[in-house]
């Protein structure tokens, strides 16, 4: 079910701190997802298995479940845990009862919600913890003030979470994005498989061919063959080189289709090219 942003409300089901390390269980029963789950962990030994997954946390760190995944508590580790109903349903909030696959909230598909990691570092740790205890010790609390204070503390903790997620995912895509220029400068001679840069940046088709166009004002197709083309033209300028040979040497082996791209490039053929700066 898509989740439009306007319609995006998070609503307090349940807020509590949990102390693993007060226990002797090795490890928890694993268990479906049934609501939209956040831990901050205040200190770790552990991790979670997500989804077949094994991820460590550490202090400072947060576990983001979205329904329908499978989890499995490793334990030792203290954390606080929010369970956070999406749409604004207070009703449920009342009578909320943990568990309960006739009450449980879909996966919604949202920009924001969908880029939320299973594992977030997030960088103003004293800020996410003070939200926490912030809803932990209002939740109970029958004031008005008590109750806006803990959709205020919601509210500003998720707009904390998808900022900083969105800026991670910049600073971490702009570094993929880099890390493929620079392959491609040293290997453009060879064949050059963008489907496996895309799948190697971790990205999305779109927001690959997106994130390089703004990084090189090119698409990879034509980055590839601007090299390439420029490098043929030293070739064709500075050797003698055969213009057979020049498209091989280039990656282009086919020489009827290097002509072609050659000439759409510059406008003359590569026998063209070179007669005219040997003048």
């Amino acid at each position: 079910m898509i989740l439009p942003t306007p319609f995006l409300t998070p609503t307090l089901l349940r807020c509590s701190r949990f102390d693993g390390y007060a226990t002797s269980a090795s490890t928890y029963a694993s268990r479906t997802v049934y609501e939209y789950e956040l831990e901050y962990y205040l200190r770790s030994d552990g991790g979670i298995i997500v989804d077949g997954e094994m991820i460590p946390f550490s202090a400072g760190e947060m576990n983001i479940r979205k329904p329908g995944q499978v989890v499995q508590g490793v334990p030792p580790y203290e954390c606080y845990i929010l369970l956070v109903d999406m749409t604004g349903n207070f009703s449920r909030s009342r009578n909320f009862l943990f568990g309960n696959p006739e009450e449980s909230q879909e996966a919604y598909q949202n920009p924001l919600l969908d880029g939320l990691p299973n594992r977030f570092v997030p960088n103003k740790k004293e800020l996410i913890a003070g939200l926490f205890e912030s809803i932990l010790q209002n939740q109970n609390s029958t004031s008005d003030l008590a109750a806006f204070q803990v959709r205020s503390s919601l509210y500003f903790l998720f707009a904390e979470l998808f900022r900083e997620t969105e800026s991670q995912q910049v600073v971490g895509n702009t570094a993929m994005i880099r890390q493929a220029v620079r392959f491609i400068r040293e290997h453009f001679a060879e064949p050059v498989s963008v489907e496996n840069l895309i799948e190697d940046s971790g990205m999305s088709r779109s927001c690959f061919h997106r994130r390089f166009l703004e990084e090189t004002g090119q698409t990879p197709g034509q980055f590839v063959a601007s090299l390439r083309i420029e490098q043929a033209k030293n070739l064709l300028c500075f050797t003698r080189t055969p213009v057979g040979e020049v498209g091989a040497l280039c990656g282009y082996p086919d020489h009827v289709y290097f002509s072609r791209i050659f000439r759409q490039q510059t406008g003359m053929s590569p026998s063209a090219y070179r007669s005219l700066t040997e003048k």
